[in-house]
């Protein structure tokens, strides 16, 4: 399967967006339209890497790093060692700290319960992940990286399915990624164990993403059925809800164009400057994350009749 020729990838994404940023925004409607996506991006990421960014061997990166010769499965679109030679892709790095200020303001400005506190700071866990691996460009740091992505989904999945079906699969969830985390940990970059459980990973965390896409527009659709005079709540979810799609699906977008056309970005006509279209996939997928939790913190006080939202410097701020 092959994209990057005749655009079908992008052009799905935005049909998917078309369907999913509407008023109603069903659960199930959402759930189908990420599936989709996740096709794509599954395939992308693990069953065939584009051979833009697939690791390769690289003198120049050897001699300017300190990291020596990546290592890692992928290697982005940034030119290495640009800035630094402790630093392989500098702009990539920088951009992560979207993920540690974002949660951080969140928890500043929030009493969140105890699911959300913690999925906050799995999502700083991420980005810290994140800047070693773009860093350093090495396997070990990928994983530090990857790892903490699905133990982030695990979480997001629990705390929706016992929001909106009483059902605590906490153990169940925590311990299949842990094995996961384990299995991928203790064996060789290139076994065949270690690839089946790559492949694991992946399958898991594109089904867990559809499970919080499912879960955030069910607690948007059952704040909008609890709505009165008094309250604008279903409303403000609602817009949310449509901010985090709008931004999930621009991130995923950015992220397959830099996968899929690498060498046109750099040469584009004109003398434009590569846009760095993985920085952005950064940025809009730290909104997308913020937008979970405000969804969440405003399913956990639904009861509220004062429950309401209004923006700090941009940012929705949930008042119960």
């Amino acid at each position: 399967m092959h994209f990057s020729s005749n655009g079908f990838c992008v052009d799905a994404i935005y049909c998917c967006l078309e369907i999913v940023i509407t008023p109603t925004m069903q659960p199930w409607v959402v759930a189908m339209a990420l599936a989709t996506l996740m096709c794509f991006t599954s395939t992308c990421y693990f069953f065939q890497i584009p051979e833009e960014i697939r690791k390769k061997e690289s003198s120049q990166a050897a001699a300017l790093g300190i990291w020596g010769p990546p290592d890692a499965e992928f290697n982005w679109c940034e030119e290495d060692y640009q800035l630094s030679e402790w630093i392989a892709e500098p702009v990539n790095t920088a951009s992560c700290v979207a993920m540690i200020l974002l949660p951080l303001l969140f928890l500043a400005t929030h009493e969140a319960t105890g699911d959300v506190v913690t999925i906050a700071c799995m999502e700083v866990v991420i980005a810290i992940g994140s800047m070693l691996f773009h860093a350093t460009l090495r396997y070990s740091m990928q994983l530090a990286d990857e790892i903490p992505m699905i133990w982030y989904v695990a979480a997001v999945v629990c705390s929706c399915l016992k929001r909106l079906k009483g059902l605590n699969v906490h153990f169940w969830a925590y311990g299949w990624v842990a094995i996961l985390s384990i299995v991928i940990i203790a064996t060789e970059q290139h076994s065949l164990l270690h690839e089946i459980f790559r492949g694991l990973m992946t399958l898991s965390f594109s089904s867990g993403l559809v499970v919080i896409g499912w879960g955030i527009s069910a607690m948007a659709s059952r704040l909008a059925a609890q709505e009165d005079k008094g309250r604008r709540a279903g409303k403000a979810a609602a817009r949310v809800l449509q901010a985090a799609l709008l931004m999930f699906a621009l991130s995923v977008v950015s992220w397959l164009l830099d996968n899929y056309h690498c060498t046109r970005l750099r040469h584009l006509p004109g003398g434009i400057p590569y846009p760095h279209l993985h920085t952005w996939w950064h940025v809009f997928i730290a909104v997308t994350l913020h937008c979970i939790m405000v969804l969440l913190h405003m399913d956990s006080y639904r009861h509220s009749a004062h429950l309401d939202l209004r923006f700090l410097a941009g940012l929705p701020v949930v008042h119960a």
